[in-house]
């Protein structure tokens, strides 16, 4: 029973994380905000929702972003049914890993974008009569702050109400 018990405690410590930098949208400087474009209400009308991803630096010091690499693979987009909590997610592109450590600067107070769609096929998946899901967009990768050859873990995101109107 003390081995199985030492084993459990081992293997929960080795899937621990190793670096101790790791920053998230509350920890670190950069704030996510998203947008429907062309949809001032992000009402679903059975077409595809232009979603404008503001990645904005609120600190004092220049940060490397991957946006190239985001821009290719896509963020996490997760879909939460309101009624029930049901939840899926989007699929995401596939990107040149390079495109990683290809960094975008932000400077303090300045902010850089990116758009994504948020389909159809991915909101009815869902199979309700009136469509009201939240869309939360996650931006996840290592940034660089300052120049420095360490990167920082980073993880961040916001969300969105998307609902269809009562006929």
């Amino acid at each position: 029973m003390r081995y199985c018990l030492s084993l459990l405690i081992y293997a929960m410590l080795m899937a621990l994380p190793l670096k101790a930098n790791t920053m998230t949208s509350t920890h670190a400087p950069l704030s996510i905000s998203l947008q429907c474009l062309g949809n001032a209400g992000c009402v679903y009308e059975r077409k595809p929702i232009d979603v404008l991803v503001t990645i904005r630096n609120d600190g004092s010091r220049d940060i490397g972003f991957p946006l190239d690499y985001l821009r290719k693979s896509g963020p996490i987009v997760k879909f939460i049914d309101t009624d029930t909590g049901a939840v899926t997610y989007a699929r995401r592109g596939l990107a040149n890993p390079a495109l990683k450590t290809k960094f975008t600067t932000i400077a303090p107070g300045a902010s850089i974008s990116m758009e994504i769609d948020i389909h159809p096929t991915d909101i009815e998946t869902f199979r309700i009569k009136r469509v009201d899901i939240s869309v939360e967009v996650i931006l996840k990768g290592d940034i660089r702050i300052d120049g420095e050859t360490e990167l920082q873990d980073y993880q961040g995101g916001a969300k969105i109400r998307i609902f269809e109107k009562e006929e």
